[in-house]
């Protein structure tokens, strides 16, 4: 008998809200001086894009593994994040931590780079990769073999995920939603902004790796967030105000553009750094994830793909936590941060409320990045 397949969205999607839920109310506690974790910014960093971002991305391309790999995968995963919470030395810590980044590569990254003929998906197979990558300079930072850069890499990496994936699976189910409105969405590929965005993005990332030259990777960051609001301008974003499921996808779109331009601002206007970092991280990679968790796990389970009321109140606390985490990088205050994440905490925890009360049903035949 042939193994049978599963996908690992099932523990991976939960497992991601609830880890998000707990992680950033214990960084808030260790700065308060109420537990002595020990973890640096850097840390903190790393758990929210290495740790919880990449458990997303797992859950979204691991569709056809054996459940002993999906249990492999979430285990790896699982070690990872407790090496650090544990505060292990970093002889055990650092190869927990490879594990899982290097099991995606191999399980997700390698087959974008050998069954893209064409350049259209070709991206994300070194994209994937890049997160070892990410790994590796941050163990090296806190070795003290590296300076610390100053930009996040890993969330800057994320960034660039969401810029390319979300314009390809967006714009697809915009398209849908628009079409049984008998609308037609003529630009949805575009494919030469999303060239000036990736373009953006890789000289960003070069100048955050190698800490040379920040107005170019600023110039970057201005051409990737240029490229993803543009592109959104296009996709009639008004005309689906009422559907969630889809309008949510608009809003983590709009806080990309928005974070990255931030993100150029700090270098080119003298902003706040943190004002960019967390509306990516907070704004765009939480809302994205959030409304794109869910949304899969409905299209996989085989069930109406309308947000229920949970789904979308999720995403508004996650939008109210950006706001006011954006906001405490120019005025800082611990009301604020308190406040940003309490919004935070529970925005997770109805998503993952969501997801784990959802019907288990047969899986579609196809995932949300073939649609695209």
């Amino acid at each position: 008998m042939p193994t049978p397949l599963t996908s690992a969205h099932r523990p991976m999607y939960p497992a991601a809200a609830l880890f998000a839920a707990l992680a950033v109310p214990l960084w808030l506690a260790q700065l308060g001086g109420l537990l002595p974790l020990g973890w640096s910014p850097a840390v903190h960093a790393h758990e929210m894009t290495l740790g919880y971002a990449l458990a997303v991305v797992g859950g979204f391309l691991m569709t056809r593994l054996s459940r002993p790999m999906v249990a492999v995968a979430v285990l790896s995963w699982l070690a990872g994040r407790l090496a650090l919470l544990a505060g292990l030395p970093a002889v055990l810590a650092l190869p927990l931590c490879f594990a899982y980044p290097l099991l995606l590569f191999v399980v997700a990254g390698l087959p974008f780079l050998r069954t893209s003929r064409s350049g259209h998906n070709a991206v994300f197979g070194p994209l994937i990769g890049a997160f070892l990558l990410a790994e590796a300079l941050f163990w090296a930072g806190q070795l003290g073999l590296l300076p610390d850069r100053g930009q996040p890499v890993g969330l800057l990496l994320v960034a660039t995920l969401l810029l390319t994936m979300g314009g390809r699976v967006i714009p697809a189910a915009t398209a849908g939603a628009l079409r049984r409105q008998g609308i037609a969405l003529t630009h949805r590929v575009q494919p030469r902004l999303e060239a000036l965005g990736i373009a953006g993005a890789v000289l960003c990332l070069l100048s955050a790796i190698t800490g040379l030259q920040p107005l170019i990777g600023a110039a970057g960051a201005m051409m990737a967030g240029t490229s993803a609001l543009l592109r959104l301008a296009r996709w009639k974003s008004l005309r689906l105000l009422r559907q969630a499921e889809i309008a949510s996808l608009h809003l983590g779109y709009l806080c990309l553009g928005a974070g990255w331009s931030l993100s150029a601002g700090a270098a080119l206007f003298d902003l706040p750094p943190a004002a960019g970092w967390h509306m990516l991280g907070v704004g765009a990679l939480g809302i994205l994830a959030s409304a794109m968790t869910i949304r899969t796990t409905l299209q996989r389970e085989a069930e109406p793909e309308r947000f229920p009321p949970a789904a979308t109140a999720a995403v508004g606390l996650i939008a109210l936590a950006a706001v006011l985490r954006v906001a405490a990088a120019w005025w800082p205050s611990m009301t604020l941060l308190m406040a940003g994440a309490t919004f935070w905490t529970l925005g997770q925890l109805l998503t993952a409320a969501t997801l784990l009360t959802r019907p288990r049903r047969s899986r579609r035949g196809q995932d949300a990045l073939q649609e695209a």
